[in-house]
């Protein structure tokens, strides 16, 4: 599993896993929150996904300093933090805090799909 750190700065939430896109998603609840990456294609999208509404990729950009856009999907309300930037688990422990504070810069509520 990729980045086991970030998952210790979490416990003791009670996290679900579940596989979207071939990477390793996290939910609390019924909120999806970060999915974690480290394949060795696209390697800028290696690290920490973080799920979000558009509107608040501001105000994480000011608080987690490194995010980007996630390139190889085109999923416009995500943002990456890379594992190549220079202070990664230094910005990751600031998300694990926003993650525990359960801040509403982070996390989304997936559509429910149409089973027709």
């Amino acid at each position: 599993m990729p980045y086991e750190f970030f998952l210790e700065l979490l416990f003791p939430l009670s996290l679900r896993h579940k596989k979207m896109f071939g990477v390793d998603s996290y939910y609390i609840g019924e909120k999806i929150v970060f999915a974690l990456r480290k394949k060795d294609n696209l390697l800028e999208d290696n690290g920490i996904w973080i799920a979000s509404k558009i509107e608040y990729h501001q105000k994480l950009k000011h608080k987690i300093r490194g995010l980007n856009a996630i390139k190889s999907y085109g999923i416009k309300s995500w943002l990456v933090l890379p594992e190549e930037f220079e202070y990664f688990e230094e910005e990751a422990n600031k998300l694990s805090e926003l993650i525990k504070k359960n801040s509403v810069l982070v996390g989304n509520i997936p559509k429910t799909k149409n089973k027709r």
